[in-house]
């Protein structure tokens, strides 16, 4: 069965916004990772945060399908220049209204959620901040 998926879905697909990679041992650098290739896909979230608490930049990198690929990109596109906090409370459901994602795709944006969540904590963790 083909899935059908929406244009903007297809346009983060064909060209993915900040994918790519930072070295994740610095210290302005939060990396967070999730999934395997047995459930599907893989995504890295990395992002890094400026002296004001702010993501200034991020990028992500997916092994998986479109819809997987296009998850990290409106992620990353979207996460530049929020607030630790705002980017925290970025959900899956925000993430599958913006691509117009089919319920069986679902667990991609969910993948996108996790692994923002877990780039924000990793990079909480190295500043030792825990609020």
């Amino acid at each position: 069965m083909r899935m059908v998926y929406s244009e903007t879905l297809m346009e983060h697909f064909e060209q993915p916004r900040y994918a790519g990679r930072f070295d994740s041992s610095g210290d302005d650098i939060g990396t967070g990772m999730v999934g395997s290739r047995e459930t599907g896909g893989v995504l890295r979230v990395q992002v890094r945060v400026s002296g004001r608490q702010h993501i200034s930049e991020a990028r992500f990198q997916a092994y998986g399908p479109p819809a997987l690929i296009a998850a990290g990109s409106w992620l990353a596109e979207r996460i530049q220049g929020m607030a630790l906090d705002e980017a925290a409370a970025v959900t899956h459901q925000q993430v599958a209204q913006a691509l117009a994602l089919p319920s069986r795709s679902l667990h991609f944006a969910l993948l996108g959620e996790d692994a923002l969540r877990a780039a924000i904590q990793d990079y909480k963790d190295k500043q030792k901040v825990y609020a």
